[in-house]
């Protein structure tokens, strides 16, 4: 067991790597995996175990609705704080209570600087969004549970980025879920920036069917980078990554873009922001984009279908993409690629994918749009 130390952590694994699929976060990948998310595992059926940079978590916090190794049922909590054990299991630790009654169900949850970690709490009567942030002490606990402002976002949020130096957090918005699905696309896209400390905040927008994702600062604690995605009448066939959706909608997802926004410029465009990287290659989908700590340059992941096969590369502004890696899948083994980032210093950003609402599925629109994405957190 971890030692009891009353105290907040704030340590987190140095670097990206590539590494096999591990049996520790399988759960939570296959569900990121199944939409490309922003963390990359490779396997074949094999495990080895261990963790990026070989540090292992000390706690696992999940939203109440993504099921893990230890839940045993009953009424569901609004954060469950588990311990992660050498031997790869998780147990349960405790829970984080819901603030108020009014707080609706914890959907998103991302870990901020000083060994805080930010959520994400919606209800859909009304259709509203609640901002809330706490400490966990290293012995599993947390403290301080407090809103970020007084008045509740009338959305779903998500997407959620805090820069580093903890005075701003970034995210999207969606309408909330009718549990009927819809045919029309979303129209137009934003992103909003919230001064915590004077809870102040700026909206970038932009008209037309678009998606916007992997919102994240640069170190700078000014420039934030995002992927714009156009979408459009169904022109090509998506690619199947096994995501078990409901289907498409007879929509695309493409022509995605990284864009660097100076936040203290003048305008509330969304597209005015620098561009670092287009997708150029119409036959594949992109599933991961996102901006460096410097603000010029990033990574990504594509996933093409004939020949199947996936994709990393690194962009930097104004320089043709470079591919690092590619994975072709061998003759009959079936394989699993998911994407685990680890970054130092941290990125304190929910990066999944192309769409933080899972509507965006193999270059589909998809009806599965209320899927919690960024449902796991890690406390080192």
């Amino acid at each position: 067991m971890a030692d009891v130390r009353d105290e907040p952590q704030d340590r987190e694994p140095p670097s990206w790597r590539l590494r096999r699929w591990a049996a520790p976060v399988a759960l939570a990948v296959s569900v990121a995996a199944s939409i490309g998310a922003v963390q990359l595992l490779v396997g074949d059926g094999a495990s080895s175990g261990g963790w990026p940079g070989g540090r292992e978590p000390r706690f696992v916090l999940s939203v109440g609705s993504l099921p893990t190794a230890s839940r045993q049922g009953g009424p569901e909590p609004w954060i469950r704080v588990e311990a992660y054990r050498q031997d790869g299991r998780y147990l349960p630790v405790g829970s984080v209570p819901s603030p108020s009654p009014s707080a609706g169900k914890a959907r998103e949850i991302v870990g901020g600087p000083g060994g805080t970690f930010v959520v994400a709490s919606t209800r859909d009567e009304p259709c509203e969004t609640r901002l809330y942030r706490f400490k966990l002490t290293s012995a599993g606990h947390a403290t301080g549970t407090a809103p970020l402002t007084p008045d509740a976002v009338p959305a779903r949020v998500g997407g959620l980025a805090m820069s580093p130096d903890g005075g701003r957090l970034a995210y999207t918005t969606a309408p909330c879920a009718d549990g009927k699905g819809s045919a029309a696309p979303p129209q137009g896209a934003s992103v909003t920036v919230l001064d915590i400390g004077s809870g102040r905040r700026r909206t970038w927008s932009t008209p037309g069917p678009a998606l916007v994702s992997q919102i994240v600062w640069a170190e700078n604690d000014r420039t934030l980078g995002y992927v714009i995605s156009d979408v459009r009448p169904g022109a090509t066939p998506g690619i199947d990554v096994g995501s078990g959706g409901r289907g498409g909608l007879g929509f695309d997802v493409g022509n995605a873009a990284v864009h660097a926004l100076d936040t203290e410029a003048q305008g509330a465009d969304l597209r005015a922001g620098r561009v670092l990287f287009r997708q150029r290659d119409a036959a594949a989908v992109l599933t991961s984009a996102v901006m460096g700590p410097d603000g010029r340059t990033g990574y990504g992941v594509l996933r093409k279908g004939s020949p199947e096969s996936t994709i990393f590369f690194e962009f930097e502004e104004g320089e043709p993409m470079r591919v690092t890696r590619t994975i072709t899948p061998k003759a009959g083994v079936a394989t699993s690629v998911g994407v685990l980032i680890a970054h130092d210093p941290p990125r304190y950003a929910c990066l999944t994918g192309v769409d933080p609402f899972g509507r965006a599925i193999g270059g589909d629109l998809s009806e599965a749009d209320d899927v919690p994405l960024c449902g796991t957190a890690y406390a080192y």
